[in-house]
């Protein structure tokens, strides 16, 4: 009984901590709508944030703060300003992506596989993930959402989020041609990294659809079909 009142408490002062950092973070945030503009530069983190379960055109803090500056110092070792703003740079410098380049080039049985399995995975023709040859994405999409990351984190201010989120869009556009081969790029890149692509093709294949599960509304899943990707 004593260990049931003792979760019972626990669990109040982790929800009222919660309403605490998020209030604070309200407090300083803008508070402005989103334009359409910027929701089409959110639909660039999609995938990600809708593996993440969070807001696909979300960019305000919904969840505990302390989990978020968790994340970023133990997987990204980011914990202050200069640190985020290192990182950020190498993703839209494209320098992991770039890495892969040479293994996108080449004809193997290893990217035959990988690109076999993802068309398999988004119920598209092989011939359609064959034309990409470039991992961009895979850089752009974390951009994106390490950039809110940051952001709710206190490490980036509102206008460098969006600064940051606007370059990856430009640098995406620059890259691709359309959502189908952001997809594609996200998965590659993902992949090669050394994650297993069943973590996250279902999630993919439904942003890329627009269509959430069947017994399940997803809020704002059917961004790459409202948004155009240039």
């Amino acid at each position: 009984m004593a260990f049931v009142i003792y979760l019972l408490f626990l669990q109040t002062m982790m929800k009222k901590r919660k309403e605490k950092q998020i209030e604070k973070f309200n407090n300083n945030h803008s508070n402005t709508p989103l334009t359409e503009e910027q929701k089409r530069m959110l639909s660039f983190g999609a995938i990600l944030s809708y593996y993440r379960q969070e807001r696909i055109l979300g960019i305000k803090l919904e969840k505990r703060l302390d989990q978020y500056v968790y994340g970023l110092k133990e997987q990204w070792g980011i914990s202050n300003s200069e640190e985020a703003k290192d990182i950020l740079n190498d993703l839209l410098a494209l320098k992991r992506s770039l890495e892969f380049s040479p293994l996108l080039q080449q004809p193997s049985k290893e990217l035959a596989k990988i690109q076999s399995s993802i068309a398999k995975g988004l119920g598209i023709d092989l011939s359609v993930v064959e034309q990409t040859r470039s991992a961009y994405a895979w850089d752009i999409c974390r951009a994106v959402s390490l950039a809110k990351w940051c952001y709710w984190a206190g490490y980036l201010t509102e206008d460098e989020n969006w600064s940051i989120i606007e370059k990856a869009t430009e640098i995406a556009k620059n890259e691709g041609v359309s959502w189908t081969d952001y997809t594609v790029s996200f998965l590659l890149g993902r992949t090669i990294q050394g994650f297993e692509l069943d973590d996250i093709i279902m999630e993919s294949k439904q942003v890329l659809s627009g269509k959430g599960p069947a017994l399940r509304k997803i809020e704002d899943i059917d961004v790459f079909t409202r948004y155009s990707f240039k």
